[in-house]
């Protein structure tokens, strides 16, 4: 299976993560350096040329990451799951408006108007949201009364933002995989 992983604001894509090597007992794991201070459908595009490229049979994002495999997933058809996702990505970016520093020390610069540019969340696809309880960035209750409309909604007790419970997930997320193999004809099915 090829996987594609979307990390969140001010992170970056690292293979050498604990996350992303669990995730790859599943198959091979890609992905790219995303910078969310660009305008979304830029952001958007980017990354929908790199899933295409990449022939991607799942992706998978965190937070805004998960905001971001809803929304190419959603277009591409390309079922996804979204661990923490920012179902309202300019509401969560919106304290880090202005000059900061991301995780890896570099500066950025973020305006309201990209901001404006992230709309939410949408409710078509073939998805799977992962969500930790514990998690103090993104309120876990309001995603999953907000998306278990419409998705598969897993919660977990304690945890984090950065999303402790992946190993407890793999099993869900290859169910996902193989359901949508029957929907969208993926793999070896």
């Amino acid at each position: 299976m090829n996987i594609y992983y979307c990390h969140g604001f001010g992170s970056q894509f690292d293979l050498g993560s604990s996350k992303l090597e669990i995730l790859s007992k599943l198959g091979s794991i890609h992905g790219h350096d995303i910078d969310y201070t660009k305008p979304a459908d830029e952001v958007v595009q980017i990354c929908q040329d790199e899933v295409i490229k990449a022939d991607i049979d799942l992706m998978v994002g965190t937070s805004m990451g998960g905001w971001l495999v809803n929304i190419v997933g959603a277009r591409a058809g390309i079922p996804f799951v979204a661990i923490n996702p920012a179902i309202d990505p300019a509401q969560t970016l919106e304290k880090y408006i202005g000059a900061g520093l991301d995780y890896q020390g570099n500066r950025y610069q973020l305006t309201q108007s990209v901001v404006d540019s992230y709309r939410a969340f949408v409710i078509n696809g073939c998805g799977l949201i992962l969500l930790d309880q514990g998690d103090d960035v993104i309120d876990w209750r309001v995603t999953h009364d907000t998306c278990q409309k419409y998705y598969s909604v897993v919660s977990f007790p304690g945890g984090s933002h950065r999303f402790e419970h992946m190993e407890e997930s793999l099993p869900l997320i290859e169910a996902l995989y193989e359901r949508s193999s029957l929907t969208y004809g993926l793999g070896d099915n």
